[in-house]
């Protein structure tokens, strides 16, 4: 039974390594299969006519920036401006050309090269202005004056000038003709949040188009160092978190209907949502193919996800761009927004492990500390069944001969012969005669396979941890050992833990001799997990370890 069971943990940490790729392709693929779904080839899906239908283009193309259209009394005359507005938590650009967010740093967080995170990506498609607030119109020449021009500013508090401070209010109008387009964004100081408020009409009725949510989250490298690259949409929709992936083809806009009381764009660490005032009936995704270059120098694809939300004239959002931190999420209010936190099919354990990792983190300063102390008293609540696994497999020593002999008596029956149903029955019978559970020695693994996922999960996924320094070279705990050297030692504990666990009695010794590979087997699998899961399993062993020795003083007496 131990053999079988050590074969069952091995399969079950490999399964460990593949179930985020599971995840990403299972969200795509429900996201494709999902109704209701409206698709179109190259534009965007129909949305209601309030002017003569303009020629449909072929796809979105990029656009170039409009010149300047004739001065026609009454349109609005402005030259460029940027506005830097500081809040306690960001620092964020605004552009009078096109009314758009072109920068949201957050100040708490560094990116992978050390400086202040950078929400919004430009890196691909800059010449189209992919940023917040940005409008897809049905008219290209629209698309272009709208998010091009340069707009009239009134700033509402805050100071004077272009170095601005939250809380805020700044109104940015654009007249061309019949065309008018008002933008206003209230930037708010303590928090990641901003209102924005969008009017877009043309002779005086509302305009019908897209609002960009964005396409791409953050430094492009930070996608190349993730575990899970892929940018993905994720909404609340009928009352639960949804995740959709970008269409199979780049050409396809999918509708994704439903009763929505906010969508965003959702990676690793960080997401930006878009709130609304009431619950909108859908958004649309396309996927963007992109090449860039990889860590290693060589070329390499990503897929951005363009999320845009149909409006008609008029558009009222709360936008969130930060961190998913559960406690900033769920100060948001009424949106809920902590379902942004992906924490996979072992939440129910992943948030008290969490909890209890910051509280030990409060006294420790440390999140590796907290770790260790977390381990030790995981270990120490499972000593209890550890205790009881050996005491059942010495139980099992003794009536070992007694179950050779009922074997030896069945042994000339096949498998298939009705008499070794009979042999079990009298097997089982002396298990109960002394009060033996065949199982028992496999509880303690079973029991913790779970806390294994849930702490890969945890470090997955809590922002907590990114970056968090541990101690000499360990400078992030999200990262791998970038020297091996935690694993290796977690694969030498590991050994010398199986060779002090017995092996269930009548095992074959060559079987034995083969399991004693697992260690090797697990230390190539650990190299390039993060080095948090591994400082888990290494105290672990050592607390096992020592453990071993005290339940094994109790068992001999």
């Amino acid at each position: 039974m131990e053999k079988r069971a050590i074969i069952a943990i091995a399969l079950s940490v490999l399964v460990l390594f593949v179930f985020r790729e599971i995840q990403d392709r299972r969200t795509a693929q429900l996201a494709r299969l999902r109704p209701p779904v409206q698709r179109q080839t190259g534009q965007a899906p129909a949305l209601p006519p309030v002017l003569p239908a303009a020629p449909a283009p072929a796809a979105e193309r990029p656009v170039a920036e409009a010149p300047a259209s004739a001065a026609i009394p009454g349109d609005t005359s402005a030259t460029a401006r940027s506005m830097v507005i500081e809040g306690a938590l960001y620092r964020t650009v605004l552009d009078n050309r096109g009314a758009l967010l072109t920068s949201w740093e957050l100040k708490q967080y560094k990116s992978a090269s050390g400086q202040p995170f950078e929400m919004i990506a430009a890196t691909h498609d800059a010449e189209t202005r992919p940023y917040p607030g940005s409008c897809i119109l049905d008219d290209p020449s629209l698309t272009r004056v709208v998010n091009n021009e340069y707009y009239d500013v009134q700033v509402s508090g805050g100071g004077t000038g272009d170095k601005l401070t939250a809380p805020v209010s700044v109104t940015l109008q654009l007249r061309r003709g019949d065309l008018y387009v008002v933008k206003r964004y209230q930037f708010e100081k303590e928090n990641y949040l901003v209102d924005l408020s969008e009017t877009l009409e043309k002779g005086g009725r509302p305009l019908a188009g897209r609002l960009m949510l964005g396409q791409d989250i953050g430094p492009e490298q930070e996608h190349l160092i993730a575990r899970s690259p892929q940018v993905e949409a994720v909404s609340s929709r009928g009352g639960k978190v949804e995740r959709d992936g970008p269409p199979k083809d780049e050409n396809e806009i999918r509708r994704v209907s439903g009763d929505i009381r906010w969508v965003g764009l959702d990676m690793q660490y960080f997401a930006i949502i878009a709130i609304p005032p009431r619950p909108m009936d859908g958004f649309d995704l396309q996927k963007r193919p992109v090449k860039t270059v990889g860590l290693d120098g060589k070329e390499v694809s990503r897929d951005l996800l363009k999320l845009t939300i149909p409006t008609l004239g008029q558009a009222d959002y709360r936008i969130y761009l930060g961190p998913k931190d559960p406690r900033v999420l769920e100060a948001v209010g009424p949106a809920n927004l902590t379902g942004v936190i992906n924490y996979g099919m072992f939440s129910f354990l992943v948030i008290p492990l969490l909890t209890a990792l910051k509280f030990i983190y409060q006294y420790v300063h440390n999140y590796g500390a907290a770790i260790i102390l977390l381990t030790f008293l995981l270990t120490l609540l499972l000593f209890p069944i550890r205790l009881k696994q050996m005491l059942s497999m010495k139980k099992m020593a003794v009536v070992q001969p007694k179950i050779k002999e009922i074997q030896e008596k069945y042994k000339r029956y096949k498998k298939t012969d009705p008499k070794r149903a009979e042999m079990n029955q009298e097997i089982m019978a002396v298990y109960k005669a002394h009060n033996v559970n065949p199982l028992g020695g496999c509880l303690p693994l079973i029991l913790q396979m779970p806390l294994l996922f849930a702490f890969y999960s945890l470090l997955a996924n809590s922002i907590e941890l990114r970056q968090a320094p541990f101690w000499a070279w360990m400078h992030d705990l999200s990262a791998k050992d970038p020297y091996y050297i935690l694993p290796i030692i977690m694969g030498v504990t590991m050994l010398i833990s199986q060779k002090m666990t017995p092996m269930a009695p009548g095992s074959d010794p060559t079987q034995a001799k083969m399991m004693m590979m697992m260690p090797v087997v697990f230390t190539f699998m650990f190299l390039n997990v993060s080095s948090g899961l591994i400082l888990y399993f290494l105290c672990s062993n050592i607390f096992q370890i020592a453990f071993q020795k005290i339940a094994e003083r109790w068992v001999r007496d």
